[in-house]
């Protein structure tokens, strides 16, 4: 027993710590990794060179949910970075049926306090002027949307669905069977635009009243938007994807644009560390995210050696 146990210990844990040395921030080994064999030491940057051999496509393809399996979903797009527009895919969600009647939102969750953004106009973004950050009943959120001429502007995002309505919501069945899910996240807002930026994770947007418009640009064309710049955060860009200022910010004639619109019942995928920026109806908009964990092993090892 003492043997097993001795062999247990000089085997397993120098493996551990080979394991913690390759992803912790700052580790020796993760910083040799990432500058002598990835030549990068920030992973935008690296994304930025196409490691992964991403194509392009000029116009975002549709996948059909009724067809494409999950084993060809990850090798054609996931594998690839592709984006994919789903027809129709959130029609099938239990959310679908029920999120399109306001009575039946009050109804369920009017009451439930909720954790929402509010800002002078409908520009969101953490770091900027005047952001806060509200508690106020999912009721009263509903009602300041319908308030003319108001102050303040407010956005449900980045968290759970509202108390019992969680209940409706049904995970996309293909990003399921191949992802690690991270966080699911509610949109419910009236007219606004994000700040361009990327996240670090696969995500899947599924529109169940109104619709989005995603302006998006691969992970390669970082260095045409100008991304961390006047004192932005690394992850978002200062300049508009939608109405760019081609005289201000000239080099971002030279990064690869499109837009993918997502009708109410439609899902969008977009892949990890794409840059998008997010334009909602001007009228009510929902929408839930899903994130998943992403797959590819090289992101990961930079992706943890920065948290």
């Amino acid at each position: 027993m003492l043997k097993f146990f001795a062999f247990y210990f000089f085997l397993f844990f120098p493996l551990l710590a080979l394991h913690q040395e390759t992803f912790r921030a700052g580790a020796v080994i993760n910083l040799w990794i990432r500058k002598n064999v990835y030549g990068q030491g920030n992973l935008h940057d690296y994304l930025a060179l196409d490691p992964l051999d991403q194509p392009y496509d000029k116009e975002v393809p549709e996948c059909d949910w009724e067809t494409l399996t999950p084993r060809d979903f990850f090798q054609e797009y996931v594998r690839k970075g592709r984006p994919c527009l789903f027809k129709n895919y959130g029609k099938q969600q239990i959310a679908y049926q029920r999120w399109r009647n306001e009575s039946y939102m009050r109804e369920t969750s009017g009451d439930d306090i909720i954790f929402a953004e509010r800002q002078l106009d409908n520009r969101f973004a953490y770091f900027t002027e005047g952001a806060k950050r509200v508690y106020m009943s999912f009721g009263d959120f509903l009602d300041a949307f319908k308030v003319e001429n108001r102050t303040y502007h407010y956005y449900y995002s980045f968290a759970e669905p509202p108390g019992k309505l969680a209940d409706d919501l049904q995970l996309p069945p293909i990003m399921e069977a191949l992802f690690e899910i991270e966080k699911v996240t509610y949109w419910h807002g009236y007219g606004t635009l994000t700040r361009p930026h990327t996240d670090a994770m696969e995500n899947m947007m599924c529109v169940y009243e109104g619709w989005k418009n995603f302006w998006i640009v691969p992970p390669m064309d970082r260095k045409w938007i100008y991304t961390g710049t006047e004192g932005y955060p690394d992850n978002y860009s200062p300049l508009e994807f939608l109405w760019p200022d081609y005289e201000k910010y000239p080099k971002f004639k030279n990064a690869r644009v499109k837009m993918a619109h997502i009708d109410a019942g439609d899902c969008l995928y977009v892949p990890a560390y794409y840059w998008h920026q997010v334009e909602s109806a001007d009228a009510v908009s929902i929408g839930v995210a899903t994130f998943f964990r992403t797959y590819h092993q090289t992101v990961d090892l930079f992706q943890m050696g920065l948290q």
